[in-house]
């Protein structure tokens, strides 16, 4: 990553998902991509962090069936994707 927003948009983003998860980690190439279209699409940061946490949340309270564990961004992108489009109703 060259663009200086887009990589710390990117950080914020890994840092909060595992924060959330309660251990250390990168995210890898395919959750980068999506971050990466996220932050093309013009995506705010604090929505995305508020989808995430929301989706953690879910499945925290086993609202998420079938999920273990959140593995990726890509469980959280639906969550992340309502918060955007309440957003944008507003």
């Amino acid at each position: 990553m060259k663009d200086r927003d887009l990589e710390t948009y990117c950080e914020h983003i890994e840092s909060a998902f595992f924060r959330l998860k309660g251990r250390p980690g990168t995210l890898p190439p395919s959750d980068f991509a999506l971050t990466k279209t996220w932050f093309q699409a013009g995506w705010p940061l604090e929505a995305v962090l508020d989808g995430i946490a929301e989706a953690f949340d879910s499945h925290d309270a086993g609202r998420a069936r079938g999920a273990t564990e959140v593995n990726s961004l890509g469980f959280c992108e639906s969550f992340v994707e309502r918060v955007i489009d309440r957003r944008r109703n507003f």
